[in-house]
């Protein structure tokens, strides 16, 4: 589902970023773009889990340590920021 959402941000971006081009320039068009993603960044904040009930353990301290520890979960954040990195080429220099 999560994935599904930038499929659906590219097929809203392309057709507007060429007026974005003409009225901002490219630096304005950028601006434009990592604003979006900054908004993106902030809902994203708001996705967490629900609160735990109070007979569930707390979980050890250093979740995310072991976490940053943990070789799949590194490949796959490795994998989502080189991918994230080239996503709007295609948008910007297609245009």
């Amino acid at each position: 589902v999560a994935v599904s959402g930038a499929a659906v941000s590219g097929l809203a971006l392309a057709p507007l970023l060429p007026p974005a081009l003409d009225s901002y320039g490219w630096r304005g068009a950028l601006l434009l773009l990592a604003a979006v993603s900054l908004h993106l960044v902030a809902a994203a904040a708001l996705l967490r889990p629900p609160p735990r009930t109070p007979r569930e353990p707390p979980e050890p301290s250093g979740t995310l340590l072991r976490l940053l520890r943990h070789g799949p979960f590194l490949r796959y954040a490795a994998a989502f920021a080189l991918l994230d990195l080239g996503y709007y080429v295609p948008f910007v220099h297609g245009a």
